[in-house]
Parts: structure tokens; sequence; C-alpha cells
């Protein structure tokens, strides 16, 4: 399971990075046009932030997957090790739901916004919302992963050997 999330995560990677090369390549562009021509390109600036859109998304993923996203942890470092593989169960399990709507959610308004049209390349802006349903469902796919294991860190943790009988069930001695 690790070495296919390894492939989707370094897949993702390429894509943010390649998004990354046409914003720069259409802003850019912006700017040399301006500067150099005294004309603007119209279509750049609307460009760039469609494909901002969908970088940061996508780049969301791979944070989701690393743990890198915005979190509170003022409460789990002063824990001990059991109590926050439990609170990373829990947390995963809230990012699944959360992931889930919006999943749902980007979904019902990237079908809504299909007869908008940008105001510059006159493409669907449901194109753009798409960036909801797609991230959505590549976060819930890595956050599966997360869960599972912090599913089996937690129960590592608390093996049947590691709880202590009660009194008068043969556990204590004679």
């Amino acid at each position: 399971m690790t070495r296919s999330m390894d492939m989707l995560e370094a897949a993702i990677r390429w894509t943010v990075v390649s998004l990354l090369a046409v914003m720069v390549v259409a802003i850019g562009s912006q700017v040399f046009a301006r500067y150099l021509f005294h004309q603007s390109l119209y279509w750049t600036e609307e460009l760039g932030r469609h494909v901002m859109v969908w970088m940061i998304f996508l780049a969301s993923v791979i944070c989701v997957r690393r743990g890198h996203h915005l979190s509170i942890t003022l409460l789990k470092e002063r824990l001990k090790p059991d109590k926050q593989a439990l609170m990373q169960l829990i947390g995963s399990i809230i990012l699944a739901y959360f992931f889930y709507m919006m999943i749902v959610h980007g979904w019902t308004l990237t079908q809504k916004t299909m007869v908008q049209r940008s105001s510059a390349i006159h493409y669907p802006m449901g194109y753009v919302y798409a960036a909801l349903p797609v991230s959505g469902l590549l976060m819930f796919i890595v956050n599966l992963e997360v869960l599972i294991k912090s599913g089996l860190e937690f129960f590592r943790r608390h093996k049947p050997a590691d709880v202590a009988q009660p009194a008068g069930t043969g556990g204590e001695a004679k």
C-alpha cells in the first residue's frame, strides 16, 4: 500500500510542479507583454489564478499525507504516546468525514458552475471548482493510509497482554 501511495504522491508532486511552471509562464508573459509592448495579455491573470487554485488543493493532498497541515499540537504534545495515537486516530476519522463532505458538496458545486463561463478565457468555471471534489477524493485516499497507520499504532500500544486482569479472575499469585 505504501508503494502505491508513494507513486500517487510523486504523480501529484509532478503535477503541482507542472502547474507552477504554467503559472510562472503565464504571469511572466503578462509582465513581459506589459513592460515591453505596453499592452496586457487579458487572459494570463485569470489563468494564473485558476492554476493556483488547483496547485494549492493538490499540494494539500501531500500535506495531509505527511502530516504537515495546520494543526494545534499543544494538547497532543502533553499527552502520553498511547493517548497521542488515539488523538491521531480520532483526528483522521474527523478528517475523513470532512474530505467526504468536500467530495459531495464540491461535486454539486462543480456541476452547478459548468454553465458559468470564465470572464477572459470563456471555459466553464466548473473546471476550476472541480479542484474541490478531486482534491477531496485524493485527500480522502491518503487520509485512509494515515488512518490505518494510526489505528495500527494505537492498537499496537493496547495489546491484550498489556491490560491488567481484575482481581479474582486467576491473574493474582497464590
